[in-house]
C-alpha cells in the first residue's frame, strides 16, 4: 500500500494493490503513472491509522495523537505501469 501526496490542492489518495500481488518502489515522487482498477471511499479505523503511522516512521507522540477514524479516498489498482519522464 502506498499514499500519494496531495498534488495541486487535492485530496491524498491512498494506493491499495489488488490481493497484494505487486508492489511499487516508495521513490516514485513525481513520476506519472497510469493505474487500473477502481476508486472507493472508506472508514479507516484508528488502529490501522496508528499501524500506518508506525510503518512510516512517526515517533510515538505523533501515533497517540491519532484519536479519530478517518474517511479516505482509496483507489484499488489491478495494475499500475509507470510513465517515462
Amino acid at each position: 500500500m502506498t499514499i500519494l501526496p496531495e498534488a495541486d490542492g487535492q485530496e491524498p489518495l491512498f494506493v491499495k494493490f489488488k490481493d497484494y500481488a505487486f508492489f511499487m518502489p516508495k521513490d516514485l515522487s513525481g513520476q506519472r503513472v497510469v493505474m487500473e482498477g477502481y476508486a472507493f471511499r472508506e472508514v479507516t479505523p484508528v488502529d490501522v491509522l496508528q499501524h500506518y503511522a508506525e510503518d512510516a516512521g512517526k515517533s510515538r507522540e505523533e501515533i497517540e495523537q491519532i484519536t479519530e477514524p478517518r474517511e479516505e479516498l482509496k483507489f484499488m489498482a489491478n495494475g499500475v505501469l509507470v510513465l517515462k519522464k
